[in-house]
Protein backbone atom coordinates (compact mmCIF):
# COMPACT_ATOMS: atom_id res chain seq x y z
CA UNK A 1 0.00 0.00 0.00
CA UNK A 2 2.96 2.92 0.64
CA UNK A 3 4.50 1.69 -2.71
CA UNK A 4 1.57 2.35 -4.66
CA UNK A 5 0.92 5.27 -2.64
CA UNK A 6 4.78 6.43 -2.82
CA UNK A 7 4.02 6.05 -7.18
CA UNK A 8 1.78 8.61 -7.40
CA UNK A 9 4.93 11.10 -6.73
CA UNK A 10 7.26 8.84 -8.25
CA UNK A 11 5.91 8.59 -11.30
CA UNK A 12 5.32 11.71 -12.00
CA UNK A 13 8.28 13.30 -10.89
CA UNK A 14 10.83 11.12 -12.94
CA UNK A 15 8.59 11.85 -15.48
CA UNK A 16 8.88 15.57 -15.50
CA UNK A 17 12.64 14.95 -14.72
CA UNK A 18 13.30 14.01 -18.72
CA UNK A 19 10.99 16.79 -19.61
CA UNK A 20 12.93 19.29 -17.74
CA UNK A 21 16.28 17.88 -18.69
CA UNK A 22 15.26 18.38 -22.58
CA UNK A 23 13.70 21.89 -21.51
CA UNK A 24 17.17 23.20 -20.31
CA UNK A 25 19.34 21.22 -23.10
CA UNK A 26 17.04 22.85 -25.97
CA UNK A 27 17.87 25.92 -23.88
CA UNK A 28 21.53 25.89 -24.83
CA UNK A 29 21.14 24.95 -27.95
CA UNK A 30 19.18 28.27 -28.56
CA UNK A 31 22.17 30.26 -26.78
CA UNK A 32 24.74 28.39 -28.78
CA UNK A 33 23.12 29.29 -32.08
CA UNK A 34 23.08 33.20 -30.95
CA UNK A 35 26.31 33.29 -29.92
CA UNK A 36 27.97 31.68 -32.21
CA UNK A 37 26.21 33.77 -34.73
CA UNK A 38 26.99 37.11 -33.38
CA UNK A 39 30.99 36.08 -33.13
CA UNK A 40 30.79 35.32 -36.82
CA UNK A 41 30.71 39.27 -37.24
CA UNK A 42 34.11 39.50 -35.49
CA UNK A 43 36.11 37.48 -38.79
CA UNK A 44 34.56 39.68 -41.50
CA UNK A 45 36.33 41.73 -43.94
CA UNK A 46 35.27 44.92 -43.14
CA UNK A 47 37.26 46.87 -45.82
CA UNK A 48 35.92 44.88 -48.36
CA UNK A 49 32.74 46.27 -51.02
CA UNK A 50 29.27 45.19 -50.06
CA UNK A 51 27.98 43.09 -52.80
CA UNK A 52 24.42 42.29 -53.66
CA UNK A 53 23.21 38.95 -52.36
CA UNK A 54 20.32 36.71 -53.31
CA UNK A 55 17.60 36.60 -50.33
CA UNK A 56 15.73 34.18 -49.22
CA UNK A 57 12.45 35.24 -50.92
CA UNK A 58 13.87 35.40 -54.05
CA UNK A 59 14.61 38.85 -54.33
CA UNK A 60 18.02 40.57 -54.00
CA UNK A 61 19.54 43.17 -51.84
CA UNK A 62 22.60 45.31 -51.05
CA UNK A 63 24.75 44.04 -47.56
CA UNK A 64 25.14 46.87 -44.92
CA UNK A 65 28.98 45.25 -45.16
CA UNK A 66 30.30 42.47 -46.65
CA UNK A 67 29.34 39.19 -45.31
CA UNK A 68 26.36 40.48 -42.98
CA UNK A 69 23.63 38.23 -44.68
CA UNK A 70 25.74 35.17 -45.68
CA UNK A 71 27.14 35.03 -42.03
CA UNK A 72 23.36 34.95 -40.55
CA UNK A 73 22.51 32.66 -43.67
CA UNK A 74 24.89 30.29 -42.91
CA UNK A 75 24.54 30.11 -39.44
CA UNK A 76 21.02 29.02 -40.04
CA UNK A 77 21.67 26.51 -42.32
CA UNK A 78 24.18 25.18 -39.72
CA UNK A 79 21.72 25.54 -36.64
CA UNK A 80 18.54 24.36 -38.68
CA UNK A 81 18.66 21.37 -37.08
CA UNK A 82 18.70 23.13 -34.05
CA UNK A 83 22.50 21.93 -32.86
CA UNK A 84 26.13 22.45 -34.40
CA UNK A 85 27.28 18.53 -34.47
CA UNK A 86 24.99 17.44 -37.16
CA UNK A 87 26.56 20.59 -39.93
CA UNK A 88 25.80 19.23 -43.24
CA UNK A 89 23.52 21.46 -44.84
CA UNK A 90 21.74 22.00 -48.38
CA UNK A 91 19.92 19.93 -51.02
CA UNK A 92 22.16 16.92 -51.79
CA UNK A 93 24.24 17.67 -48.33
CA UNK A 94 21.93 16.60 -46.01
CA UNK A 95 18.76 16.30 -44.90
CA UNK A 96 18.06 18.49 -41.51
CA UNK A 97 17.56 21.31 -43.79
CA UNK A 98 14.93 19.86 -46.11
CA UNK A 99 11.79 18.54 -44.82
CA UNK A 100 13.37 15.38 -42.96
CA UNK A 101 12.76 14.72 -39.32
CA UNK A 102 15.78 12.41 -38.69
CA UNK A 103 17.06 14.80 -36.34
CA UNK A 104 14.30 14.55 -34.17
CA UNK A 105 15.38 11.89 -32.01
CA UNK A 106 13.77 13.03 -28.24
CA UNK A 107 11.34 11.01 -26.63
CA UNK A 108 9.99 13.54 -24.13
CA UNK A 109 10.50 16.92 -25.78
CA UNK A 110 11.10 18.03 -29.39
CA UNK A 111 12.35 21.23 -30.11
CA UNK A 112 11.79 23.32 -33.45
CA UNK A 113 12.25 26.24 -34.63
CA UNK A 114 8.85 25.88 -36.75
CA UNK A 115 6.54 26.08 -33.32
CA UNK A 116 3.98 29.12 -33.11
CA UNK A 117 6.12 31.72 -31.70
CA UNK A 118 9.90 30.42 -32.64
CA UNK A 119 12.47 32.26 -35.01
CA UNK A 120 15.51 31.18 -36.38
CA UNK A 121 18.44 33.16 -35.68
CA UNK A 122 18.11 36.60 -37.33
CA UNK A 123 20.61 39.61 -36.81
CA UNK A 124 19.89 43.45 -37.25
CA UNK A 125 22.58 46.05 -37.47
CA UNK A 126 22.40 49.67 -35.89
CA UNK A 127 24.79 51.59 -37.63
CA UNK A 128 23.18 54.92 -37.23
CA UNK A 129 23.70 55.71 -33.68
CA UNK A 130 26.74 53.65 -32.80
CA UNK A 131 29.63 56.16 -32.36
CA UNK A 132 27.87 59.15 -33.76
CA UNK A 133 28.90 62.27 -32.71
CA UNK A 134 27.77 66.22 -33.41
CA UNK A 135 30.57 67.04 -35.15
CA UNK A 136 30.88 67.27 -38.73
CA UNK A 137 34.68 66.10 -39.13
CA UNK A 138 34.14 62.65 -37.22
CA UNK A 139 30.74 62.21 -39.26
CA UNK A 140 32.46 62.89 -42.43
CA UNK A 141 35.30 60.43 -41.77
CA UNK A 142 32.43 58.13 -39.91
CA UNK A 143 30.38 57.85 -43.04
CA UNK A 144 33.19 57.68 -45.59
CA UNK A 145 35.01 54.68 -43.75
CA UNK A 146 32.34 53.70 -41.14
CA UNK A 147 31.15 49.89 -41.29
CA UNK A 148 29.32 47.56 -38.98
CA UNK A 149 28.36 49.09 -35.80
CA UNK A 150 25.77 47.11 -33.12
CA UNK A 151 24.68 43.39 -33.93
CA UNK A 152 22.09 42.20 -32.30
CA UNK A 153 21.07 38.28 -32.72
CA UNK A 154 18.41 36.86 -31.69
CA UNK A 155 16.86 32.96 -31.54
CA UNK A 156 13.81 31.40 -29.90
CA UNK A 157 12.96 27.42 -30.07
CA UNK A 158 9.35 26.09 -29.38
CA UNK A 159 9.34 22.70 -27.78
CA UNK A 160 6.20 20.78 -27.63
CA UNK A 161 5.17 17.45 -25.50
CA UNK A 162 6.09 13.75 -26.46
CA UNK A 163 5.42 12.27 -23.09
CA UNK A 164 3.97 13.45 -20.67
CA UNK A 165 -0.32 12.82 -20.04
CA UNK A 166 -2.13 16.15 -19.56
CA UNK A 167 -3.33 14.68 -16.28
CA UNK A 168 -2.54 12.18 -13.72
CA UNK A 169 -5.02 9.80 -12.15
CA UNK A 170 -7.65 12.38 -13.43
CA UNK A 171 -10.10 10.77 -10.97
CA UNK A 172 -8.65 12.54 -8.55
CA UNK A 173 -7.64 15.44 -9.68
CA UNK A 174 -8.69 17.72 -12.84
CA UNK A 175 -5.38 19.85 -13.21
CA UNK A 176 -3.66 19.86 -15.96
CA UNK A 177 -0.11 18.43 -15.49
CA UNK A 178 1.66 19.14 -19.01
CA UNK A 179 0.58 20.93 -22.32
CA UNK A 180 -1.26 18.82 -25.08
CA UNK A 181 0.73 15.33 -25.67
CA UNK A 182 1.84 15.17 -29.27
CA UNK A 183 1.50 11.95 -31.63
CA UNK A 184 4.58 11.45 -33.63
CA UNK A 185 3.06 9.50 -35.87
CA UNK A 186 1.63 13.11 -37.17
CA UNK A 187 4.98 14.63 -38.11
CA UNK A 188 7.08 16.52 -35.57
CA UNK A 189 7.23 19.38 -38.17
CA UNK A 190 3.16 19.25 -38.99
CA UNK A 191 2.67 19.57 -34.82
CA UNK A 192 4.89 22.43 -34.68
CA UNK A 193 2.79 24.41 -37.60
CA UNK A 194 -0.46 22.71 -36.84
CA UNK A 195 -0.86 21.82 -40.66
CA UNK A 196 -1.13 17.82 -41.69
CA UNK A 197 -0.86 15.99 -44.90
CA UNK A 198 -4.60 16.16 -45.77
CA UNK A 199 -4.83 19.56 -45.79
CA UNK A 200 -6.33 20.41 -42.15
CA UNK A 201 -4.77 22.60 -39.62
CA UNK A 202 -5.40 22.52 -35.94
CA UNK A 203 -6.01 25.93 -34.21
CA UNK A 204 -4.44 27.47 -31.27
CA UNK A 205 -1.06 25.47 -31.91
CA UNK A 206 0.46 28.35 -30.02
CA UNK A 207 -0.72 27.30 -26.73
CA UNK A 208 0.43 23.53 -27.24
CA UNK A 209 3.68 24.87 -27.32
CA UNK A 210 6.45 25.60 -24.41
CA UNK A 211 8.22 29.06 -25.75
CA UNK A 212 12.35 28.90 -24.53
CA UNK A 213 13.48 32.49 -23.55
CA UNK A 214 14.42 34.44 -26.87
CA UNK A 215 18.13 34.09 -26.76
CA UNK A 216 19.80 37.79 -27.72
CA UNK A 217 23.19 38.41 -27.46
CA UNK A 218 24.80 42.04 -29.21
CA UNK A 219 28.21 42.42 -30.28
CA UNK A 220 29.83 46.00 -31.25
CA UNK A 221 32.43 45.60 -34.06
CA UNK A 222 35.29 48.03 -34.84
CA UNK A 223 33.89 49.68 -37.86
CA UNK A 224 37.41 51.84 -38.24
CA UNK A 225 39.55 48.77 -38.20
CA UNK A 226 41.68 48.07 -40.64
CA UNK A 227 42.00 44.22 -41.51
CA UNK A 228 45.71 43.74 -42.70
CA UNK A 229 49.00 45.46 -41.41
CA UNK A 230 49.74 49.43 -43.24
CA UNK A 231 52.80 48.92 -44.30
CA UNK A 232 53.56 52.58 -45.79
CA UNK A 233 56.83 54.03 -46.99
CA UNK A 234 57.86 57.46 -45.98
CA UNK A 235 56.51 60.47 -48.55
CA UNK A 236 54.32 57.98 -50.78
CA UNK A 237 50.42 57.57 -50.79
CA UNK A 238 49.22 53.65 -50.28
CA UNK A 239 49.25 51.35 -47.48
CA UNK A 240 46.25 49.04 -47.82
CA UNK A 241 43.71 52.25 -46.84
CA UNK A 242 45.81 53.83 -43.99
CA UNK A 243 47.22 57.19 -46.09
CA UNK A 244 43.73 57.93 -48.05
CA UNK A 245 42.05 57.53 -44.03
CA UNK A 246 44.67 60.03 -42.63
CA UNK A 247 44.48 62.12 -46.07
CA UNK A 248 40.55 62.53 -45.30
CA UNK A 249 40.98 64.06 -42.15
CA UNK A 250 43.90 65.99 -42.84
CA UNK A 251 42.63 67.68 -46.09
CA UNK A 252 38.86 67.82 -45.18
CA UNK A 253 36.88 71.00 -45.52
CA UNK A 254 35.70 71.15 -42.10
CA UNK A 255 39.48 71.14 -40.49
CA UNK A 256 39.43 75.11 -40.24
CA UNK A 257 43.15 74.49 -39.51
CA UNK A 258 44.20 72.91 -42.98
CA UNK A 259 42.56 75.41 -44.95
CA UNK A 260 44.41 77.91 -42.60
CA UNK A 261 47.79 76.06 -43.20
CA UNK A 262 47.16 75.93 -46.53
CA UNK A 263 47.06 79.24 -47.41
CA UNK A 264 49.48 80.14 -45.45
CA UNK A 265 51.94 77.58 -46.67
CA UNK A 266 51.51 78.69 -50.22
CA UNK A 267 52.27 82.41 -49.48
CA UNK A 268 55.42 81.41 -47.73
CA UNK A 269 56.67 78.69 -50.72
CA UNK A 270 55.75 81.84 -52.97
CA UNK A 271 57.86 84.53 -50.97
CA UNK A 272 60.59 81.90 -50.93
CA UNK A 273 60.50 81.71 -54.40
CA UNK A 274 61.08 85.49 -55.11
CA UNK A 275 64.08 85.75 -52.49
CA UNK A 276 65.55 82.80 -54.45
CA UNK A 277 65.74 80.46 -51.91
CA UNK A 278 63.50 78.16 -53.72
CA UNK A 279 63.58 76.45 -57.05
CA UNK A 280 60.25 77.51 -58.68
CA UNK A 281 59.54 74.25 -59.73
CA UNK A 282 58.28 73.92 -55.79
CA UNK A 283 55.82 76.26 -56.34
CA UNK A 284 52.28 75.29 -54.75
CA UNK A 285 49.32 75.70 -56.80
CA UNK A 286 45.80 75.47 -54.93
CA UNK A 287 43.65 72.77 -55.04
CA UNK A 288 46.80 71.00 -56.84
CA UNK A 289 48.56 68.57 -54.12
CA UNK A 290 52.21 67.15 -55.16
CA UNK A 291 53.71 64.10 -53.50
CA UNK A 292 53.56 63.83 -50.10
CA UNK A 293 57.09 65.15 -48.29
CA UNK A 294 57.11 68.19 -50.77
CA UNK A 295 53.85 69.49 -50.90
CA UNK A 296 53.01 70.23 -46.54
CA UNK A 297 49.06 70.47 -47.86
CA UNK A 298 49.60 66.23 -48.76
CA UNK A 299 50.26 64.38 -45.32
CA UNK A 300 53.69 62.01 -45.38
CA UNK A 301 52.88 59.01 -43.46
CA UNK A 302 55.31 56.39 -42.33
CA UNK A 303 54.10 52.96 -40.85
CA UNK A 304 55.80 49.71 -40.23
CA UNK A 305 54.58 46.97 -38.87
CA UNK A 306 56.54 44.97 -36.12
CA UNK A 307 57.75 41.32 -37.21
CA UNK A 308 60.56 40.96 -35.21
CA UNK A 309 59.30 41.97 -31.43
CA UNK A 310 61.87 44.70 -31.40
CA UNK A 311 59.46 47.52 -32.19
CA UNK A 312 58.28 49.28 -35.61
CA UNK A 313 61.65 50.65 -36.34
CA UNK A 314 61.59 52.91 -39.70
CA UNK A 315 64.62 53.97 -41.53
CA UNK A 316 64.66 57.33 -42.80
CA UNK A 317 67.53 58.67 -45.23
CA UNK A 318 68.42 62.02 -43.27
CA UNK A 319 71.73 64.31 -43.21
CA UNK A 320 73.78 62.06 -45.41
CA UNK A 321 72.97 58.57 -43.90
CA UNK A 322 70.04 56.55 -42.86
CA UNK A 323 68.56 57.31 -39.31
CA UNK A 324 66.13 55.07 -37.21
CA UNK A 325 62.50 56.32 -35.64
CA UNK A 326 60.13 54.60 -34.08
CA UNK A 327 57.13 54.47 -35.58
CA UNK A 328 54.78 54.01 -32.51
CA UNK A 329 55.68 54.99 -29.03
CA UNK A 330 57.80 51.49 -28.40
CA UNK A 331 60.61 53.49 -26.88
CA UNK A 332 59.27 56.83 -25.27
CA UNK A 333 62.28 56.89 -22.65
CA UNK A 334 60.43 57.27 -19.65
CA UNK A 335 57.92 54.56 -19.50
CA UNK A 336 58.14 52.34 -22.55
CA UNK A 337 54.06 51.39 -22.18
CA UNK A 338 53.82 49.91 -25.85
CA UNK A 339 57.23 47.82 -24.88
CA UNK A 340 56.51 46.83 -21.65
CA UNK A 341 52.45 45.67 -22.84
CA UNK A 342 54.23 44.01 -25.79
CA UNK A 343 56.76 41.85 -23.28
CA UNK A 344 53.30 41.16 -20.98
CA UNK A 345 50.88 39.48 -23.34
CA UNK A 346 51.23 36.49 -21.98
CA UNK A 347 50.48 37.60 -18.52
CA UNK A 348 46.93 38.81 -19.04
CA UNK A 349 45.24 37.57 -22.40
CA UNK A 350 43.11 34.83 -21.23
CA UNK A 351 45.21 33.35 -18.34
CA UNK A 352 47.94 32.14 -20.83
CA UNK A 353 50.85 31.51 -18.80
CA UNK A 354 53.08 32.16 -22.62
CA UNK A 355 52.41 34.35 -25.09
CA UNK A 356 50.71 33.44 -27.85
CA UNK A 357 50.33 29.95 -26.13
CA UNK A 358 46.44 29.22 -26.42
Amino acid sequence: MEMAVCMLVIIPVFLYSLFLFDLLRHMLDAQETSLTTAWDYTVLDYEKEPESVATEDGGTTTEAFSGFEMAQAYSRYMYCDHESGLDSYGPGKGPECQDDESHHTDVVAHACWLNVGGQQVYCSLDADDVGAYDDPLHQSYRSTFGRGGLIRCSARLGVQNYLLPEQFLPEFSRVRLAKEKQERANGVHNNATGKFSDGGTQAGKGEDVYLLPEEKIAILTDTWALTEHADVRPGTAGGRGMHERVTQLYQNPDNSGFTDMSSASERLVSQAISSGLLNPGLRLEPQSYKTPGDDPRNPSLAIKPDQSGDGAVEEVEQQGGRQGYFSNEWQDWENNNNQRSYEARGNWYLGCARAESC
